[in-house]
């Protein structure tokens, strides 16, 4: 009898395992390269994030001084910085169709080609139209070379430290959220925002030429478990591709949907506080030049940068620690598991002690920067693993996956850009900011139903 229980227990285990689609795992293979190469392709990857958020966040802190130059008031400059992020927003749905037409590679590069020549055009403007026309055409690249380099970094990093490649990855992200503004801000204090773009123009030239020499091939680092699609053949097969359902379709599956909401959330919160520096910060402390509230930039920044590279170690060693318990089996949602605190505690708390410490005048202008920092931290800790799941919870179509991630995200960063500045002059900072907080918050419950109630849902 006990044989029988034995044996139907052995039964009902090996059902378990086998019962779980392989697909969860179909990407632990990875290609064999040298490791000096993934590093150096991880250094390129890194760099063409620079150019892209310098294209929306160098700007921020000289709004006053584009408008000025225009004739028009700078509310009307973020209105249209906005704008740049809805095309951000749309990113996939213009280049995920022409990589799968041209190849990622050679989309690679012609995008980043569209962003220099887009740069120069912005920086030698002759009028409104013409500098919001082309700011927006150069948003829609820079979405595109994330989703690429989070496909590259998946298919050439294995599970384990993939994770830490990725937190270097949104490090370089982030790091340029703060070297943006501040650039801008110099630039705007000394000579003209139109210098903004010049340096723009450089960084991209700089890029092309690295993704040049070194950017690979798909058919030179792709998995073929994992290989996405073929080039298309016919004119069918092109219009097929340019079809944005390839990108909607993978908003069916609940945790893509639950996660990409969670990253929006958290993009919201981000960009409440990039976007809203000069306007709170400068008349509370008196502040007078660009460049003073550009310095400020650098607490959140440091924060940005730390938090990216520890949420993205924690996030590999919650990959190992639950691989262990399940003697080998991996599930994309281990990593989730890391970011719970950080979702949950962390950014919420910053969030609140910087917009009240504002909002009252508390602790001088030490305590924003401290908060500041504290929410840059629990930011991009929570960030790491949800970007790396995105890479992995559906493999095969990862790239459609981490797009789609990308059309929610900028969406709410477009609301935010263009919406928490009002909501600060009817709330309150601090109520603005306590806003933003209870939307990490329930992106954290979002976070926490993937990684502890997913396990029945549809893959």
């Amino acid at each position: 009898m006990g044989g029988k229980h034995e044996s139907n227990g052995q039964a009902m285990t090996a059902t378990e395992t086998t019962a779980l689609p392989a697909v969860d795992a179909i990407d632990d293979d990875v290609v064999e390269i040298p490791s000096w190469r993934k590093w150096v392709i991880l250094f390129v990857v890194c760099w063409m994030p620079l150019p892209m958020t310098f294209w929306s966040t160098a700007t921020l802190p000289a709004t006053v001084e584009i408008g000025a130059s225009f004739g028009v008031p700078s509310t009307r400059i973020n209105t249209a910085n906005a704008g740049v992020f809805v095309a951000m927003a749309l990113s996939g749905l213009i280049w995920l169709p022409v990589s799968t037409v041209m190849g990622r590679r050679t989309t690679y590069l012609v995008a980043n080609a569209v962003l220099c020549a887009c740069s120069i055009g912005v920086a030698l403007a002759p009028n409104l139209e013409c500098f919001v026309t082309l700011w927006i055409i150069g948003g829609t690249t820079g979405p595109f070379f994330l989703v690429a380099g989070q496909t590259i970094l998946a298919d050439i990093f294995e599970p384990t430290v993939r994770g830490t490649a990725v937190g270097f990855f949104l490090g370089s992200c982030v790091s340029a959220n703060t070297i943006a503004p501040l650039i801008g801000s110099i630039i705007a204090a000394f000579t003209s925002w139109r210098v903004i773009f010049g340096v723009e123009a450089g960084m991209s030239m700089l890029g092309l030429i690295l993704a040049f020499l070194f950017i690979p091939r798909s058919s030179e680092v792709e998995n073929p478990k994992t290989a996405e699609a073929t080039q298309p053949k016919g004119l069918r097969d092109i219009f097929e591709a340019f079809n944005p359902m390839n990108v909607f379709i993978q908003f069916s599956y609940l945790r893509i949907l639950l996660a990409n909401i969670a990253c929006g959330l958290l993009s919201f919160n981000q960009y409440s506080l990039l976007s809203t520096v000069r306007r709170v910060i400068n008349p509370r402390f008196n502040l007078t030049s660009p460049l003073e509230s550009g310095l400020f930039y650098l607490a959140p920044g440091a924060g940005f940068l730390i938090g990216s590279i520890i949420g993205g170690k924690l996030s590999d060693q919650a990959v190992k620690y639950y691989k262990k318990r399940r003697n080998g089996l991996r599930l994309p949602e281990d990593r989730l598991n890391s970011s719970l605190p950080s979702i949950l505690a962390v950014l919420p708390l910053g969030t609140l002690l910087y917009g009240w410490s504002v909002q009252n005048r508390i602790g001088g202008m030490a305590l924003p920067i401290v908060a500041s920092f504290i929410q840059g931290v629990g930011l991009m800790s929570s960030f790491s693993g949800l970007n790396t799941y995105s890479a992995e919870v559906r493999p095969v179509h990862r790239t459609a996956v981490i797009s789609g991630k990308y059309v929610i995200q900028y969406s709410f960063a477009a609301g935010s850009v263009g919406g928490v500045s009002p909501m600060i002059d009817n709330l309150g900072v601090g109520w603005a900011f306590t806003i933003s907080s209870a939307a990490a918050i329930i992106g954290g419950v979002l976070v926490f139903s993937i990684a502890r109630l997913s396990k029945s849902w549809k893959r």
